[in-house]
């Protein structure tokens, strides 16, 4: 068990850790607070009509019935005040009369100190009450080192104050004085060590908390890849069979061989993308540095721009705006490689012949703004707010039937944000989408 003596809790826990314990004490407190104010009663009741005690001297026995009045009425107040906030608060605003905690410590301690030094003047005694007081506190409540190191030094101003009223012998004044600093010693060391207690626990439950996340997000994206891998992998593999049927089965000519051949390997190419994102998505090893090299965006997005020209198959026009002056970035060329290739792949699949896809970029708020706009059927507004999300719904075939895994889009938002920037998108149905990478002045 690590030991927080004159430490505090990691700052990864701090404040879920406090809220916790202030709870806590808010709890404590009240539940002591009315054992106290029941307890206290009694003693009293017993106090004022048993013949033992009313032998005591006159000048102890008003100072004892009042400190016990004031006892029981402090605690009743205290223990009803947290009972009306705990109820009628909620959760979050109950810290914020956590002083009642610490007030009603300071106002216990001193109680147990009053009992002696005011109803019988010796200090003796007022060690053993305050000790009472002191390891029923350091027990119960759990404080941080600041507000520990106030109850120590209220209570020792206010014995040294009193110790001085009642005890004028310099030889037993010194020792008095020397054991109670001993007893705040052991007061602190004690809540310390609950305090250590309460700490280690909470980063277990946390750890394990976050463990069970961990293993409940691998079990839940398993599920998810099982999905696609049974749904998606079905219809390349589907149509593979299929083929394979027809050239065994049924006679063919040359012309319908390498048609055949050219539905294998468009089905085999589809099987290698969708299993390529998977394991995309899957990796969970992102956090490692980015690997950036310096270039010209200019002459890389040209070169997208070029090699994207031959591969449109149909009759869509690929548009390049760029900046007069060279715009240079730190970048890894492959993972923004794969966001643009993305984002031109899915303007290409929802264009009709005829439409305008715009690779374009621009300065933007001291960094970089690329851009992919089209001219197709946009999307629907109710699937803009899931459309970065793994295995989104929002998932849909191309005008051509081209096949979706849903993963494209959410591995894009990865790879931007691995660069430190975001992306974002805009759409009206039949009107165009409009994609947005923003990268920051730090990648320039």
């Amino acid at each position: 068990m690590k030991i927080y003596l004159f430490t505090a809790i990691e700052p990864a826990y701090k404040k879920d850790f406090y809220r916790q314990i202030r709870s806590q004490n808010m709890r404590v407190t009240g539940i002591t607070a009315a054992i106290v104010t029941c307890t206290t009663l009694i003693t009293h009741i017993i106090t004022l009509y048993l013949p033992i005690a009313k032998s005591l001297p006159l000048g102890q026995w008003g100072p004892l019935i009042i400190i016990q009045r004031l006892l029981v009425i402090s605690s009743a107040i205290i223990a009803i005040l947290i009972y009306l906030i705990r109820r009628k608060l909620p959760y979050l605003q109950q810290n914020r009369y956590h002083f009642l905690v610490i007030l009603y410590s300071l106002c216990f301690i001193g109680s147990c100190m009053a009992l002696t030094f005011l109803a019988q003047h010796n200090p003796k005694n007022t060690m053993t009450m305050m000790l009472i007081g002191l390891l029923v506190i350091a027990m119960v409540e759990v404080f941080s080192f600041t507000q520990l190191l106030s109850i120590c030094l209220l209570t020792g101003a206010t014995f040294s104050f009193y110790l001085h009223l009642f005890q004028v012998d310099p030889v037993q004044l010194v020792g008095n004085l020397n054991i109670f600093w001993l007893m705040m010693c052991a007061f602190f060391v004690v809540s310390r060590l609950l305090y250590s207690y309460h700490a280690n626990y909470f980063i277990k439950i946390k750890t394990i908390e976050q463990k069970n996340e961990e293993i409940a997000a691998a079990n839940k994206l398993k599920t998810e890849i099982l999905g696609i891998v049974a749904h998606d992998l079905r219809s390349p593999i589907s149509g593979i069979r299929s083929v394979l049927h027809l050239m065994q089965e049924y006679p063919f000519t040359p012309e319908q061989e390498n048609k055949y051949l050219q539905w294998i390997g468009e089905a085999c190419s589809t099987a290698d993308q969708i299993i390529e994102e998977l394991l995309t998505a899957a990796r969970q090893s992102e956090g490692d540095k980015l690997q950036t090299n310096y270039i010209s965006l200019n002459e890389w997005l040209v070169n997208v721009r070029d090699n994207w020209q031959q591969q449109v198959k149909h009759q869509q026009r690929l548009l390049l705006e760029l900046p007069q002056g060279e715009i240079k970035a730190h970048i890894h060329t492959g993972k923004m490689q794969r966001v643009v290739d993305n984002l031109l792949h899915n303007a290409l699949k929802f264009t009709p012949d005829g439409g305008d896809i715009t690779l374009g970029m621009r300065p933007h708020r001291g960094g970089v703004r690329i851009t992919v706009a089209d001219t197709g059927i946009g999307i629907p507004e109710e699937m803009l707010p899931n459309i970065f999300d793994r295995f989104t719904s929002a998932r849909r075939k191309g005008l051509h039937h081209e096949p979706s895994t849903g993963l494209g889009l959410h591995i894009c938002k990865q790879l931007v944000q691995q660069h430190g920037g975001n992306i974002y998108v805009s759409s009206q149905e039949n009107k165009g989408t409009v994609f947005n990478i923003d990268l920051p002045y730090t990648v320039l």
